[in-house]
């Protein structure tokens, strides 16, 4: 069963499949950004050499190697200046990337995912942050089984929904055992689980440590036993005709945010201070709690089977038509970035152990 805490069904006239209420929405997201805003320029100061960047992002913590670039001057270092879109929520970044209204983005890969399959003018080139994704629940639901005909809130065509999707097959379950609500962003999310409005949910960190902390609830599942160590989310994407006409200035991004992860590791409490209000509304506790549940993660260069093998979801779901094809993902310059500057790679924590 499907509900919707944006009625997403109901934008559209008719009766219509969820892939095609998402290509709709893709495309129509689409449009708009190019009419509304056009082509990213290329804003370089020639007096100072630095080179303005566009980035649109989501909300996670999976975000923060970006939010503490920008916030921590890093981009600078490397003559890079790094300007945040505005973005409603983490699915809009990749449709936002798709337009050309930015030149890269931190957003879920399914997204992207979906968005490249639509339109295939981008490429993930490195991560942002791994695990993170939970599947919390009020406390008298103590189990997966129990979400049975009970609601279940997520964020469509999202990695949160996919992680639900895939812990309920693990469990024998389907979407016809449960009733799924579908909100715009995790704030939405949270308040429904704190009012009672849903059983359970998937939310990323730091919110649903703020969850499990206010209303004393359960955690089901954090995607490490379903998916492994160091699954990814949230991946850096950069478009094909940045990549191709100023490659340097990208492997720059990836480089700054190898530091950043480097920082962050060594210093949440720091990153945290830099980010929280601004970029994550919740309690410092809360934050500092979550840190562990997210950590940043560049190097996932033994995750591009994952990232594709996730694609048999979305297309079970109907989000896709087709598989994408092997461009979706470029790790060249993130093996270019390493090879070049290994100290950046070897003093990371978070990195892949195969390549």
């Amino acid at each position: 069963m499907f509900n919707g805490g944006l009625n997403l069904d109901n934008l559209f006239a008719g009766r219509t499949s969820r892939r095609r209420v998402l290509q709709q929405a893709t495309l129509f997201g689409v449009s708009a950004a190019i009419a509304a805003c056009g082509r990213p320029s290329q804003q370089a100061s020639q007096s100072t050499g630095i080179r303005e960047v566009k980035f649109t992002h989501g909300l996670g913590l999976c975000n923060m190697p970006l939010f503490y670039s920008i916030e921590t001057d890093l981009f600078k270092e490397r003559d890079v200046k790094g300007r945040l879109s505005m973005t409603i929520g983490a699915g809009d970044s990749a449709v936002q990337l798709a337009a050309g209204q930015v030149e890269m983005a931190v957003t879920p890969y399914t997204n992207a995912l979906a968005a490249y399959t639509n339109s295939p003018s981008f490429q993930v080139v490195a991560g942002s942050g791994v695990e993170g994704l939970m599947l919390v629940a009020s406390p008298e639901v103590k189990t997966i089984a129990d979400l049975k005909g009970k609601k279940l809130g997520t964020a469509q065509a999202d990695t949160l929904e996919i992680m639900a999707f895939d812990y309920l097959k693990a469990n024998n379950l389907t979407y016809n055992d449960v009733e799924v609500v579908y909100f715009g962003d995790s704030f939405e999310t949270t308040a429904a689980m704190i009012n009672g409005d849903i059983a359970a949910c998937t939310l990323i960190e730091p919110y649903s440590t703020s969850v499990l902390n206010q209303i004393n609830g359960n955690r089901l599942g954090d995607g490490i036993d379903l998916y492994g160590q160091a699954y990814p989310d949230c991946v850096l994407a950069a478009r094909k005709d940045f990549i191709e006409r100023e490659p340097e200035i990208v492997k720059n991004v990836i480089k700054t945010f190898f530091e950043a992860q480097y920082q962050i590791e060594n210093n949440f409490s720091k990153a945290a201070e830099v980010t929280i209000g601004k970029y994550y509304k919740t309690e410092m506790d809360n934050l500092l709690a979550a840190a562990q549940a997210q950590p940043p993660g560049v190097d996932i260069r033994d995750k591009r089977d994952f990232m594709f093998e996730r694609s048999d979801s979305m297309l079970a779901l109907n989000y896709i038509s087709k598989a994408p094809d092997d461009d979706f993902v470029n790790f060249s310059l993130l093996d270019d970035v390493i090879n070049e500057n290994p100290e950046l790679w070897e003093r990371v924590k978070v990195k892949s152990l195969s390549t």
